[in-house]
């Protein structure tokens, strides 16, 4: 596509924005704009974004993800479902509160039982074991920490020493590997996503970086021109998820800033008699209301008239 004129660069940071979030998530907000940005009926425009700052401050495991249970059993005890507090974790670290969690309930159970946690990391398997070599666990259960531990959706049962062993790779992202950028005002057709196999408002997908408690800068090396449907932007909305849009991130209050460039190219003869198509429809719906309300008032005008003739009629009567 061919530019028309110069780019317009807009940098947008967290703070400043109208925050449509829910709750402290800090992911969502509006940017009104103090001068419209309006292309010529020949002109389409274009949004990308070409940098972002993104705070590493959001949890891998929480209640916000859905992804902070496990839920056991040892012998003919009912199950139970414990809630994993929130953070960041790496695997070690999370084999060191669930054999707290673990231990502590299996004194409930009145078992008393010693949880060992054995990860490798040679071939990304963990292995979990107890000393009474009896336990249950329901990795089926949607809010469970399965993922993070290596199994798939199961139930996994220790009936020797040998415990159980994942059946698929440890993965502490849960598959939360990226973020993504979308423009929910801004509508296009050139974007497609997986989940909904759908027009996607995505303008960017931002791997994470996984050094938590850090900022990590996205320069992307070749950015996505995103062709807009409207020829005018006067506000710009932002929100920030994981792949299913309705998860979104909780940054847990930190700030970031993203980049965009707003550009204006010539448009496509369809493009052009489409509009013009368009223009004419409502020219002709503006005529038709036009139209029906000047004859509405002629009616008016006439229904007066005729009021006037019987009342100016009366008084010659009542005057004879």
């Amino acid at each position: 596509m061919l530019k028309t004129r110069g780019d317009v660069f807009i940098s947008i940071r967290s703070r400043d924005l109208i925050s449509t979030s829910i709750g402290d998530n800090n992911n969502s907000g509006r940017f009104n704009l103090f001068e419209n940005i309006i292309a010529n009926e020949n002109e389409i425009l274009s949004v990308q974004l070409v940098s972002a700052t993104i705070p590493n401050s959001f949890y891998n495991l929480s209640n916000n993800n859905n992804n902070n249970t496990i839920k056991f059993k040892e012998g003919s005890s009912n199950y139970v479902i414990l809630t994993i507090p929130s953070g960041s974790y790496d695997i070690l670290e999370l084999s060191i509160q669930l054999k707290t969690l673990l231990e502590a309930q299996s004194v409930i159970f009145g078992n008393s039982y010693i949880y060992s946690f054995s990860y490798d990391e040679i071939n990304n398997l963990l292995t979990i074991s107890n000393s009474g070599n009896d336990a249950m666990f329901d990795f089926t259960d949607p809010s469970t920490c399965r993922r993070f531990l290596g199994f798939t959706s199961s139930i996994q049962e220790i009936t020797t020493s040998n415990g159980i062993i994942s059946d698929r790779a440890v993965d502490i992202t849960d598959t939360r590997n990226s973020i993504f950028v979308r423009l929910p005002n801004l509508s296009n057709n050139k974007t497609i996503e997986s989940s909904s196999g759908k027009f996607s408002n995505i303008i960017a997908q931002i791997p994470v970086v996984l050094s938590r408690n850090t900022f990590f800068t996205f320069e992307p090396p070749a950015t996505y021109k995103c062709e807009l449907s409207q020829k005018q932007i006067n506000s710009i909305d932002i929100l920030i998820t994981y792949q299913n849009e309705t998860n979104h991130v909780n940054f847990e209050r930190a700030d970031w800033e993203i980049n965009l460039i707003v550009s204006f190219h010539t448009a496509p003869p369809e493009v052009i008699n489409s509009r013009r198509k368009e223009i004419g429809i409502q020219q002709e719906l503006y005529n038709r209301v036009n139209d029906y309300h000047i004859n509405k008032n002629k009616t008016i005008e006439e229904q007066q008239e005729l009021n006037k003739y019987f009342k100016e009629g009366l008084k010659q009567i009542e005057t004879n």
